[in-house]
């Protein structure tokens, strides 16, 4: 959980300060956090260790935290003050209590699990471990709350992007100083494998939960988000994997007042556009960036992008991130597309 505002890196050792006040300069820690809670020892009779070291990448938080004889308590009053639900996911190396909603995880060998500000939270840990947490809002995780619930303080490292997943969150915690543009330049990328690491890991266990019929909104659209890539994507390919006709297909998207073609290229120009002004990319060809996300010519590509925001894919990657910042109002976002992208069932 954070102490710091974005594009800052903050570290944070209890040891710092005088013994004497070290348990109320721990709680005025917790409750400074992007996510208020209050903390103590967990045993008055035993020094309480906390060495944190947050960052951001743009609205991404990253915390890295060594803790030991820590008590954290977030009630159910300051969960309703919330004005900014977020989604949390908590990697730990040993035992580390995480109780939300009457659901407790508690593992000897460490675990993965996400939880949210939206309820009362505790969480304990009698030993030395090892914590990393990511944090984002609910509305750019841009996932409905009814399919994250199933997986909410569950223990999800088993799922096949689990270990992947886990070892991303600790290299960002320990990369180097970047700049702001570099920092933000990761946000989405790091959001796009966070809602591949849900999809993976709640998908069973949210059907099995309710009627197929009822969860088909929220399945064909975490689809559509993981299987962007593909450039065979489009309604034949959706119905037959769901078992659908195509008018049945159109029927529930247009529920959620979503349009196939119209989604897929906005999101697939959207994510083009991010990955064109990351830093990171900058050895990756246009041609090779547009067939990762399905594009199946770079001149096809060129013309929707140019059509899109105003220049073409490479003018849009040699220009500044002010440059980039100042375009035309006509001109749509870089973002993922909001028509759609968080419809709920």
């Amino acid at each position: 959980m954070a102490t710091g505002g974005p594009c800052e890196v903050r570290h944070f050792n209890l040891n710092d300060g005088e013994p004497s006040s070290r348990v109320d300069i721990l709680d005025e820690a917790a409750r400074s956090c992007s996510v208020p809670f209050r903390a103590r020892p967990a045993d008055r009779a035993r020094p309480v260790r906390f060495e944190h070291l947050d960052r951001y990448f743009g609205d991404v938080n990253v915390t890295r935290t060594t803790l030991d004889n820590f008590y954290g308590l977030r009630s159910a009053n300051l969960a309703r003050k919330d004005t900014v639900p977020r989604f949390i996911l908590t990697v730990s190396s040993g035992p580390y209590a995480i109780e939300q909603d009457d659901r407790l995880d508690r593992r000897p060998s460490g675990s993965m699990v996400p939880y949210s500000s939206r309820g009362a939270l505790r969480l304990q840990a009698d030993e030395p471990i090892q914590a990393w947490s990511l944090t984002v809002t609910l509305e750019e995780l841009g996932l409905p709350y009814l399919f994250l619930r199933g997986v909410m303080v569950r223990s999800i490292g088993h799922s096949p992007l689990g270990p992947m997943v886990a070892k991303y969150l600790t290299e960002l915690a320990a990369l180097p100083a970047l700049s702001p543009a570099q920092a933000a330049s990761l946000a989405h990328p790091t959001i796009d494998l966070l809602r591949a690491l849900l999809a993976t890991a709640g998908g069973d266990e949210f059907l099995a939960r309710r009627p197929l019929s009822q969860t088909l909104g929220t399945r064909i659209m975490v689809h559509l988000r993981t299987h962007l890539g593909d450039p065979e994507l489009g309604a034949d390919k959706l119905a037959a994997h769901f078992g659908i006709s195509k008018r049945y297909l159109y029927a529930v998207l247009a529920r959620m007042d979503v349009t196939l073609g119209e989604w897929i290229r906005t999101e697939r120009l959207g994510r083009a556009a991010r990955e064109l002004a990351n830093p990171g990319n900058a050895l990756v060809s246009v041609a090779a960036i547009a067939r990762t996300l399905g594009f199946a010519d770079h001149s096809s590509f060129s013309r929707a992008f140019k059509q899109q925001f105003g220049c073409t894919p490479s003018e849009w990657r040699g220009r500044t991130d002010a440059e980039r910042a100042s375009r035309p109002a006509s001109i749509m976002l870089p973002e993922i597309a909001q028509k759609g992208s968080r419809a709920r069932d």
